[in-house]
């Protein structure tokens, strides 16, 4: 901590001593001339958002530019500019949507001329806009607010994006562990990466932030700002909401049930989807404390999740004969063994939620802002495994609980200095917390394959599963401006530590291959892993310091031409080493256990255009080329440090027969027991490539924009990204093929070298630069105008890549991942994340039957490809260790 403690004084100090528009706010520019067309320095420009009376000001350069930057989003503004001896200028009702950065050009006329005779030129589109280059969507806060959403969650709406996948988040056909997700300057991600929805709290199945709470964001996918990083998915950059002058304050409450839930095959025979209820219910107050000063904004957030649950394998098939098993089961287990299965009858699932949101926004004075929020979200879900099969049942003893808590803090300080510069500076601190445990009593796994397969038991990854994640972040962009262009130098660095106590079936695993062997103590597998330390709890612990420095200019080249150009270098260090295993380094001396990519240099250098044809704003051609560069799970770089084959250890045996069940979960058979072997256990063993970098691809658009009747603005994309540093796992220890499969002539491995019986598979993630994503978009979108606005597009997109790395742990990268012939050489195939043909739609329309109550109507629509599959011969037919790829 004393080195991030140093590091973090260096930055703040550096930021001290030092206008495009912010990540996380606004800007306004343009050109303030005569009628004469002869510019006009020191102008005075003012700009008042007016809901909370926030001042912004500046005057005009030598050449007559001038830029107001680090705006409040939204509106309405009022921007007077005044200059002596002519007539002062206004333009009201002016709405800034996050990261635009609106031109807005005055003509002004001496004091003489009638006042219908000046001129005030502005963007009418925020889509028809020159800081527009890369594919990119932005969601209002309109949007959010009469948009249906199902989860309401901010997430939903990213679906808007063509790019997006409609269901699962993942963008441009990648992973969505490779996007990154950022709430108020700050990145909001499930770094460690085990929840599917990649956000905080994802293991419980919780949002990471109430939906009214959030304000507005955006979609990216290929910006060309290198402020952007963090990803070689997709991008969501949202900002929280904020008080203003007026008290404002909301209650609401949301519910359902299985009636508002259609048929779709959730169950056999197309049945109804199972019982549930689930409401929401919140608030949200704010307004000011101190009268255009110092306001507040609060949201409290509850949401309630119960849903009973029976076993499938009791209500289809034969279930008087599943009954019987599991009453014999339950009988055996509590009569021979003393084991209590808490029975197999139905249980209502869990799913409680708390949020509470809290943001103060200061303006110490009109060149400087402040805000400071906090986020706190305590949320559990109850997982009742292995009950939506047929051909399973469950005990209840079976089912486990996932505790997530998420605590979040912000400070965000904007300042200008003079005409020419600002400064944007972000600090956050988050911590989460994720618990893991069964919800009965400590007890060992017990499987039965019979006619069904029958579980009792806390499920084996729940018996020491914990984990911890802290994260610190520094964020400064400091801009200066100079005639036409932009420059801005920026830092952004993160410190992440990581606890993970994770411990396979602590408690040990056995599986039976009948009732009659459950009767006769006849263990078909027995399995347990435990700690080589003198702590049972051993935890695999580790650091990262992540350090990005950045340079760009923003280049208005000509009137109607902008050019974004910008080099980014980020370096991931790792402080701590993974311990070293002598027995690696001897029986495979070309690789360490020590081995990780610390301070190996990722350059991400980017160009953007934005051109504006017609000069009109009417049609613009825009686009970019650079590398992105992203982040990986940290459970990938955790299984390193946890998996060196010194830490914990494996006993497994298969149809040994001389292993009897112990029920005793604090005495199980251990090394030197009778049926353990000699020497008794083995260690998986998860290398990391010394020369590993993070993910990197090289991405490329191009784009038309053009205005149609009716409002409408037409775009016709094409976007392509082709791998530089993209994942591969390679088994090291696999022996040389001995023959090939008489069938198809496929290679038959010699299996693994266990180097002397210490190793089960010794997994090595390195990169590869094979893959490839393309996509083309076609999309015609409608602002709101007369109440009426939309969103239709068309996206055909391909997606190739070597391993689609799905999992969170090493062995399993492996197992899954479907090949023809060789594991550590996999083909060029289709990606996991690949949709060929998606169509979304969005409608809303406003009506006012009743004065001053408007109503709105609002649709949304999205249909796509299903995912892609592959056939695979399941056992392990090739003998290379792995039995479903």
């Amino acid at each position: 901590m004393m080195k991030i403690y140093k590091i973090l004084v260096l930055l703040m100090f550096l930021t001290s001593a030092l206008f495009a528009q912010g990540l996380t706010t606004a800007a306004i520019n343009g050109t303030i001339t005569d009628d004469k067309g002869e510019n006009l320095p020191f102008a005075n420009i003012v700009a008042v958002h007016t809901p909370s009376g926030t001042q912004y000001g500046v005057s005009s350069r030598d050449d007559g530019r001038y830029d107001l930057s680090s705006l409040r989003t939204g509106g309405p503004y009022k921007i007077t500019v005044s200059f002596v001896g002519y007539t002062p200028q206004t333009k009201d009702d002016v709405y800034l949507q996050l990261s635009q950065n609106m031109k807005i050009n005055f003509v002004l006329s001496t004091s003489t001329v009638e006042l219908s005779d000046v001129t005030v030129t502005a963007e009418k589109n925020a889509i028809l806009s020159e800081g527009r280059t890369g594919a990119s969507q932005s969601v209002s806060a309109k949007d959010i607010k009469v948009l249906p959403t199902v989860n309401r969650q901010f997430q939903d709406f990213s679906k808007l994006s063509p790019q997006f996948s409609g269901t699962n988040s993942s963008a441009a056909g990648r992973n969505n562990k490779f996007n990154n997700i950022q709430i108020d300057g700050t990145q909001y991600n499930d770094l460690f990466g085990l929840g599917s929805s990649g956000t905080p709290g994802g293991q419980s199945s919780t949002t990471p932030i109430s939906l009214d709470a959030i304000d507005q964001f955006q979609v990216v996918v290929a910006p060309y700002d290198v402020r952007f990083s963090g990803f070689t998915g997709g991008g969501i950059n949202a900002i929280t909401k904020s008080g203003t002058n007026k008290y404002h304050a909301a209650v609401y409450g949301y519910g359902r049930n299985q009636s508002l839930i259609g048929k779709g095959g959730f169950l056999e025979d197309n049945k109804d989807y199972p019982d549930f209820k689930e409401y929401q219910t919140g608030f949200t107050v704010g307004g000011p404390i101190m009268k255009d000063e110092l306001f507040f904004f609060v949201s409290g957030e509850l949401t309630r999740r119960t849903q009973p649950v029976s076993n499938l394998s009791l209500l289809t098939g034969d279930v008087a004969a599943n009954t019987a098993l599991a009453e014999r089961m339950k009988g055996l287990l509590s009569s021979k063994y003393g084991f209590d299965t808490e029975g197999y009858g139905p249980m209502d699932a869990e799913r409680p939620s708390n949020k509470l949101f809290i943001r103060f926004d200061y303006n110490i004075s009109k060149n400087h802002k402040l805000t400071l929020r906090h986020n706190i979200v305590d949320a559990g879900d109850d997982i009742l495994a292995n009950r939506n099969s047929s051909s399973r049942l469950a005990f209840n003893s079976f089912n486990y609980n996932i505790n997530n808590v998420t605590n979040s803090t912000v400070a965000q300080l904007y300042s200008t200095f003079g005409n020419n510069m600002s400064n944007e500076f972000i600090a956050g601190y988050t911590t989460i917390r994720d618990r893991r445990a069964g919800i009965g009593k400590d007890l060992p796994q017990v499987e039965v394959r019979d006619a069904i397969t029958l579980y009792a038991g806390p499920d084996q990854y729940s018996s020491a599963n914990e984990l911890d994640q802290d994260i610190i972040e520094i964020t400064d962009n400091f801009t200066y401006v100079t005639g036409a262009h932009a420059i801005t130098i920026g830092t952004h660095n993160e410190f992440f530590s990581f606890r993970n106590l994770f411990v396979r079936a602590f408690y040990g695993s056995y599986v039976f291959y009948s009732l009659d062997d459950l009767e006769n103590n006849q263990v078909g597998t027995y399995q347990r892993a435990f700690s080589r330390t003198s702590d049972p709890n051993q935890a695999a612990e580790f650091s990262v310091n992540q350090l990005g420095f950045y340079v760009q200019d923003e280049w208005s080249v000509l009137p109607n031409f902008k050019l974004t150009g910008g080099i980014r270098v980020d370096a991931p260090f790792f402080p701590d080493t993974p311990a070293m295993n002598d027995s690696v380094a001897h029986y495979f001396p070309n690789y360490s256990t020590e081995n990780v990519p610390s301070g190996n240099l990722l350059l991400s250098p980017r160009v953007g255009f934005n051109w504006d044809v017609s000069g009109d704003r009417t049609t613009q051609v825009r686009g970019g080329l650079g590398i992105f560069t992203g982040r990986i799970p940290y459970v990938w770089m955790s299984n390193s440090y946890g998996n060196t084959g010194t830490l914990y250890a494996e006993i497994r045996n298969d149809n040994t027969g001389t292993i009897g069940f112990h029920a005793d979960p604090y005495n199980q058979p251990g090394v030197g027991d009778p049926g353990t072997g000699s020497p008794g256990f083995r260690s998986e063993v998860d290398l990391v490539d010394k020369d590993f970098k993070f993910p990197q691809l090289l991405r490329f658009n191009l784009a038309v924009d053009r205005q149609l009747p009716y409002g409408i603005v037409g775009t016709a994309e094409f976007l392509y990204s082709k791998s530089v540093n993209d994942m591969l796992y390679k088994k090291v220890n696999l022996k040389d093929a001995t023959g090939t499969l008489a069938s198809d002539g496929r290679t038959i491995y010699g299996g693994t070298e266990s180097g002397n019986g210490n190793f089960y598979d010794m997994l090595e993630l390195t990169n590869t630069d094979e893959g490839y994503q393309y996509s083309v978009t076609f999309q015609l979108q409608r602002q709101v105008e007369r109440g009426l606005s939309g969103n239709i597009a068309y996206t055909l997109g391909r997606a190739e890549d070597l391993n689609s790395v799905t999992s969170s742990q090493a062995r399993s990268q492996m197992r899954y991942n479907a090949i023809s012939n060789d594991p550590n050489n996999p083909e060029l195939s289709t990606s996991s994340f690949e949709v060929k043909n998606r169509i979304m739609a969005s409608l809303s329309y406003a009506v006012e039957f009743f004065k001053n109550a408007p109503t709105t109507f609002s649709l949304y629509y999205n249909g796509q490809s299903g995912n892609p599959f592959s056939f695979i011969a399941y056992g392990d037919v090739n003998n290379d260790g792995f039995d479903q790829n």
